[in-house]
């Protein structure tokens, strides 16, 4: 708090003395504050007169030795599913940000949505032939540059969403009933979020056609665009 007046005052600006506090944010702010005996620390934002928002992000990683079954998770070898199989779960999604929110507008409308955006999934790297002879898996894994490639090196594209709404109340008859109508849209800009991805490398020195390409199908992206309606009746 002492440098920040100085900076601010370079370009003609100062900070309220009772209204500026610094605040600490991140993945162990709470944990510190309840050791502390504190309440983790909030802020308002001012200005923003019928807004309400709520963000949140999450920075994870799964590791796991085996996946559910799914295309592509035999183990590489049989023989060896203990620390040899130890590597990114399929579901592993490093980076998730989620911003909600709505404004109240004049003549009781009502609007405001949420925001998701995520790093890309996880997928196998397989050579595509049972190269250890083991029957009926093609999910042997390759080797680039003399090592044999972790499960689930690849990764995917970003994944992101955006979901608007806009709703309204009406009084029907006296303040004690009520119709609400309310329209809402997911992934309203139809990006394409792939969790699916052409795994196979092959045997040689170089990746084979199609590899960490998006697979087409519907079970190997999330939902496509979709728009909704409601009216609810409250008294």
């Amino acid at each position: 708090m002492e440098v920040l007046p100085k900076r601010f005052a370079k370009y003609g600006l100062t900070l309220h003395p009772e209204k500026t506090r610094l605040v600490e944010f991140g993945r162990f702010a709470e944990e510190r504050a309840k050791r502390r005996g504190k309440k983790p620390a909030t802020f308002d934002f001012l200005g923003f007169t019928g807004f309400s928002f709520l963000a949140s992000y999450v920075w994870s990683h799964a590791i796991d030795n085996v996946d559910p079954d799914i295309p592509s998770q035999n183990p590489n070898d049989p023989n060896f599913t203990g620390a040899q199989e130890k590597g990114n779960a399929i579901y592993d999604q490093r980076n998730r940000f989620v911003l909600s929110g709505f404004y109240t507008a004049p003549w009781k409308f009502r609007g405001g949505g949420v925001a998701t955006l995520g790093s890309g999934l996880p997928y196998n790297f397989t050579t595509g032939t049972t190269n250890g002879g083991d029957t009926g898996a093609t999910t042997d894994r390759p080797v680039v540059d003399g090592v044999v490639v972790g499960r689930n090196a690849g990764r995917g594209r970003a994944i992101y969403s955006f979901d608007p709404f806009i709703e309204r109340p009406f009084a029907l008859g006296s303040d004690r009933v009520q119709l609400d109508l309310r329209a809402e849209a997911f992934n309203v800009f139809n990006h394409a979020n792939f969790v699916g991805y052409g795994g196979t490398w092959g045997n040689g020195a170089a990746s084979g056609t199609g590899f960490g390409l998006p697979l087409a199908g519907i079970t190997n992206q999330l939902p496509a665009r979709s728009l909704q309606f409601s009216a609810k009746v409250t008294f």
